[in-house]
Formats: structure tokens, sequence, C-alpha cells
């Protein structure tokens, strides 16, 4: 016989067994017998946005039955199945609560209908017609399936339950999954985003780097400037003493003696005077306004009026001018306010190979440095994958770092400096709202709106010398931030030689990322190189095997292997590819470890590879592939396409041109004339092969 269980009293807190997030008033939380349950505080993601549990959609007859499975499932770890496969003391998430509520909902409807006053009445027929009205209905396979599942946990819990609101049946329809009992197939779990096209990510990010540098800090310190003036904290404020008569003739003189024009706003007849900033100015941000004397006074003094009202200088320059001609207007700032923090969020999040929702979580004071390796880290909460901690009381997770590069701090320190919010990414600056910043920060969807905005702000600001749009049109669809990570993989696989490989140096991140600095490596993110190295080595066989059918030459010692190799691979017919870990596993078999670089070929043989004996020699860890910074010329792994020479040829005429230039220092001059020297025997080498290569 099952264990009696009490009715929970009315004034227990809903969240009693879940930890709730910092800055969560615990007054504030909801209790058994309201008929809102805010859950969430008690979600791990500050970023995330969770729907309140609403309990009068409930039929009323059984509405405190529900109440009551539905605290069990916040007070309890879900059991296992009978049968099943889940791992035991697991406490659903909080995000899949307000999905167990619309089944239970949805089944409790149901239960009325059928006259059924108490959930321990339903018998195992009954669930079987519930069954049938479920598959019959036209709603998505998706959500019938939830619905179904919603039924299952309701029994799953029905020992920690009173009596009346447990199932007493056997366990539903077992035998057979959910999807499987709607007909519902389960993708394979392909990563279908498309990545951000090269020219749009390049100039996003360089334009994201232009805030970070320039334009950022005079946004932050306008903002500045207008919060301290409206708090009435601004050291300008300090000659303004009694109440707004006195304050105002003395803002008048001072107007006066320095030349300054009033405040104003566009009006149809020319800027009106900005009445609201001059009790700013003077310390009576909302603290009531003029009356109609005063601001009739003000108007008769014969004051100029600005165009506009402004706060802060322009110190940022772009390409050696200022990035704009006139100071920030108060009304600009809440856009620009959220157009830095979009551009801020694109080089943490890209940079970084961060989740979205990682980045959200930040909080401040999340910037580190290895106090052994010296590397810059940043300290966060890992979104998804096996190393995340479970949604339970008992569990604290500690924060997981990411090793990042010099500009990702630059970014953070800035953010930290643009409020005093506990989020780097708040969920708003005001108080009050239904989010509240002490406990919440951005959603995903309003950091995508921030990142489209400021691109748009950008394209309309500012003109490239040609006169067209700085950041290209993105064609394959909005410019998401979930799109970052596969983007990224695709910029460090290629390596473009664009403005941001030459600036950022994507290996560089490439190796943070990849090393993945807590020791527990993001299989996703190594599975999204994995597709990205599979079409990159693809494109490149296909190239290369024409390329040779064609008549291309090859030099060097290892020609031939390089023409073996490539003719092994071209061979090659193909096949299909349903999901990242498949295409690690054909990339394993396919590669033919021939790397492209800077007007050479390497033909990988670790056993031969003079940069692998460097890096050993060194006490640095060996490489899986070339390291092209440590590249000999006598290296026996090299060949020289072509392509390469044409390569060579071009950097042979810049080095003869610094050899001879007379206002170079002459060590300067005699290692560019050996390097030209070597380039020169390199080329002549390869066309006397070449030549002797043609039959008589």
């Amino acid at each position: 016989m099952a264990t009696p269980v009490a009715w929970p009293d009315d004034s227990v807190s809903v969240l009693r067994s879940r930890p709730v997030r910092l800055g969560t008033d615990p007054a504030s939380l909801s209790r058994f017998g309201d008929d809102d349950w805010n859950i969430r505080p008690a979600h791990r993601d500050a970023h995330t946005s969770i729907y309140n549990l609403n309990l009068r959609v409930f039929p009323e007859p059984l509405r405190r039955q529900f109440r009551a499975v539905l605290l069990a499932a916040l007070d309890h770890p879900q059991p296992v199945e009978p049968g099943g496969r889940q791992r035991s003391a697991e406490y659903i998430g909080i995000g899949s609560m307000p999905v167990l509520a619309r089944g239970l909902q949805l089944f409790a409807h149901w239960m009325g209908l059928q006259g059924v006053r108490q959930i321990s009445d339903i018998t195992d027929h009954d669930l079987d017609v519930y069954l049938q009205h479920i598959t019959g209905t036209t709603t998505p396979l998706r959500q019938q399936a939830n619905t179904l599942n919603s039924v299952r946990t309701l029994w799953l819990f029905r020992d920690v339950l009173p009596a009346p609101c447990r199932l007493a049946a056997q366990f539903p329809w077992p035998g057979r999954t959910a999807n499987e009992l709607v007909g519902l197939r389960t993708s394979n779990g392909e990563n279908k985003r498309p990545r951000i096209q090269d020219d749009t990510m390049e100039a996003l990010l360089a334009w994201s780097l232009h805030m970070v540098e320039e334009i950022g800090p005079d946004i932050r310190d306008a903002w500045h400037e207008y919060t301290l003036l409206s708090r009435g904290e601004h050291s300008s404020q300090s000659v303004y003493a009694g109440t707004a008569g006195p304050r105002l003739r003395t803002y008048v003189d001072q107007c006066r003696q320095t030349g300054t024009p009033l405040p104003g706003v566009p009006g149809p007849d020319g800027p009106q005077i900005n009445y609201g900033h001059v009790l700013r100015l003077i310390g009576l941000d909302g603290k009531g306004g003029f009356g109609s004397a005063q601001k009739r006074w003000l108007a008769e003094q014969g004051l100029p009026v600005a165009e506009r009202s402004t706060v802060g200088v322009i110190t940022g320059q772009i390409q050696g001018r200022p990035w704009r001609d006139t100071p920030l207007a108060v009304g600009e700032l809440p856009g620009l306010w959220r157009r830095l923090t979009g551009a801020l969020f694109i080089v943490v999040c890209y940079l970084s190979g961060m989740r979205p929702g990682e980045v959200l979580s930040l909080r401040r004071g999340c910037r580190d440095t290895d106090a052994v390796t010296g590397q810059l880290v940043v300290h966060g909460h890992r979104g998804k994958g096996y190393d995340r901690a479970p949604d339970t009381p008992d569990v604290s997770e500690p924060t997981r770092p990411w090793v990042v590069v010099g500009v990702v701090h630059e970014a953070i320190a800035l953010l930290e400096s643009l409020h005093d919010q506990p989020h780097l990414f708040p969920a708003q600056l005001r108080t009050g709202m239904f989010r509240p910043s002490a406990s919440h920060a951005r959603t995903c969807s309003s950091v995508n709106r921030d990142i489209a905005d400021f691109a748009t702000w950008v394209n309309q600001t500012f003109r490239r010398a040609d006169g067209g749009a700085p950041i290209p049109d993105e064609t394959a669809g909005n410019l998401n931030a979930s799109r970052f990570r596969r983007t990224l993989a695709r910029f460090i696989v290629r390596r473009p030689r664009g403005l941001i490989a030459a600036a950022l140096q994507y290996g560089h991140v490439d190796t943070k990322v990849t090393l993945n600095y807590a020791g527990a490596p993001d299989t996703e993110w190594l599975q999204d190189l994995a597709v990205e190295k599979l079409e990159l080595v693809l494109e490149q066989i296909s190239d290369d095997a024409r390329r040779l059918a064609a008549g291309e030459h090859v030099s060097g010692p290892s020609a031939d292997e390089y023409r073996r190799r490539v003719a092994d691979s071209a061979d090659f017919p193909g096949r299909t590819v349903i999901s990242p870990r498949s295409a690690e596993r054909l990339l394993a078999g396919t590669d033919p470890q021939v790397h492209h670089g800077e007007g050479m070929t390497c033909v990988w043989r670790p056993e031969t590879a003079a940069c692998r004996a460097s890096r050993l020699a060194q006490g640095l860890p060996e490489p899986a592939g070339p390291d092209e910074s440590e590249c000999r010329s006598t290296c026996t792994n090299l060949a020289f396409t072509d392509r390469d020479i044409t390569r060579r040829k071009q950097d042979l005429l810049d080095l003869e041109a610094a050899a001879s230039d007379p206002l170079a220092p002459l060590p300067l001059r005699d290692r560019a004339a050996a390097q030209a020297e070597r380039i020169t025997s390199l080329v002549h080498r390869h066309e006397l092969d070449r030549t002797e290569g043609v039959p008589s």
C-alpha cells in the first residue's frame, strides 16, 4: 500500500526545492495557492524567457489535484519509467515545465468532458480511449507526443501525490515511445543552420571591432554623462541650489557667459527649447516641470536654441576622421546603447566560440588570466552538453573557463563599464520591469534584433569609398547569433585572405576554441569543424585533380607523392553524410593530407615533417598537421604547384624592391636580398624541372 501523502498548504513556495537565480526577491516567489506560478527564477539560464504556469486553465473541479501534480514535479526527481533508459534522480527542467503543464491541461479538460472527477478514477480503458483521441486530432505530431508524455509523467509521480491525484492504472501505453505512438520520426541532429557568407561576416566583425575601439567609448561616455545628469550627480550641477527659479537664473547666466545655446528639439518652424533637458541640466530631472511663466521667461531671454540636445564629445576616428561631426543627441542614446551591446555581443560570441545563451549568461567579473599559462579566460556556464550540471537543488555547477583572444576581454571590459547590472547583457536598464535585470539577461531574440539593428545603422550611417554599403546584405537568412559557431568553423578551416584573417589571426582563435581550455572538448564544435574540413577537402581534391589533368606542373621533393595522393583521392566515389559524426569518420578516411599554404604545398607525413621536429625540440605538443609558422624550406614534405610559384613571383617583386630601397637600413636590405635569392632559385628549379620533365 502506498504511503499517505498530505495536501500541500496554500502558503508553500512552489520553488522551495529548486535553486533560484542570484538577485531573486524571496518575497516575490509564487505560492501553492496562487493561480499564476512564476517559475522563471529557477531557470539556470538568465537569458531564457519562461512562461508562467497558469492554473486558471485547468477545470475548477480538478485544479487543486493538478496543482499538486505540478508541485510534485518541481519538488522531486522524475522517477524512472518501467524498463526505461532514463537516468535516475533527474529533475524536470524548468524550461520543460510549461510543456508538461500544457499536456496536463489537455488531459484535465478531456477528463472533465468524460465526467471523471478524480485522477485516481482513470482506468486502463480510459487511457486507451485518450490515446485514440489524441492521435485522431489534427494537432502537430510533436505536440501530440508531448501530451502523451505528460500523462506518463503524471503516472510516474503517483507515489508522492495525495491519493485522489494518483493515476492508479498501469503505466500508460508500455513498449513504445510517445514518438512511435503518434508516428513522429526523429531527426538525425544535423546542423542545418546556414553559415553567414564571408563578405558579410568579415564586414560585420570589422565594424564590431570599430565599436570596441573607437565608437563604443564615445557612446559609453555620453551615456554616463546623461545618467549622471539625470541623477543630479554630474559635476557641472554643483553650482545649482534651491528651487527651480534660482537654478534657472543661474543656468541662463552661465549660457550667456559661455555662449552656450539652449538645448533644442526639432520643430515645424525651427528648433524649440527642450525644457525637459534644461531640467536635467540644472539637476531637477524627475522632480516636476517648469511652470508656464518659467517657460515664457526662459524663451524671452533671447538665447540661441541648438538644433538638438547633446551630451558627450566625439573622440573616436574611422580612417583618420571623427566617426561623426556632432555630439550625440539625447534621443539617440537608447538606440545607440542597444547597437553597441549588439556589436559587443558579436565580438564575444563569435571570437570565443561560445553559444549565444552562454554569452548572454555571462556575469560581471568573468574576465580572468590563467596564473600558470598567462592565457586570457572568460568564466561562464556551459549552455548544453554532457558536462552541464543538471537542474537539481543540491548541485551548484562551477564556472567553466573559455580561453579567448585579447579583443574579447576588451569587449567585456567595455560592457562592464556601460552599466552596473550583474549580467553583461542585462534584460533592461530600468527597474520594475517584467524581467528585472537583477536576475535576468537579454533573450536570444532581443540580441538578434540588436545585431540586425546594428548592421542596418552602420549601412545607414557610413559608406565605403565606392559608395556601397559597408556590410553586404546576408542572402541566406537573418543575422542570427545561432549561425556564428558554424561560420567561425568555416573561417578557421578556410582562412580567407580578407581583413579579419590578417588582423585577428584565425589560427589563434582556432587553437583556443578547439583545445577548449576546460579540458572537456565541446563535441558539437569539433563536429562542426569536421563538416567544414570535409567540404574543403572534397573541393580541394576536385580542384587539384582538375588542374593536374589540365597540365599544372608540380615540383619539389614531394611532387610525386602529391600527384599520387590527388589521383587516389579523386577516384573516391562519394558517400552520403547524414550527421556531423559521420563527417568525422568520412574525413578520416578521405583526407589526402595535402595542405596548400603561402606559396607552398605540404604533403603531410609526420615522420619527415620539419615543423613537427622543431616543435618537439622546443618541448611543444606534437601537431596533428602542418604548422606553417614552423615551416622549413629544407623539409622533404614540400611540393610546389604552378599556383605556388605564381605567388612566389609576386613575393619576389616586393623583396627585390625592398632590397634596393636606399632609405631602408642595410640589415633589412640584406635580409630581403637573401630571401629574394632563395625564391629566385626555387622558381628556377621549378621551371627547370618542368623542362626536364617534357619528353624530347
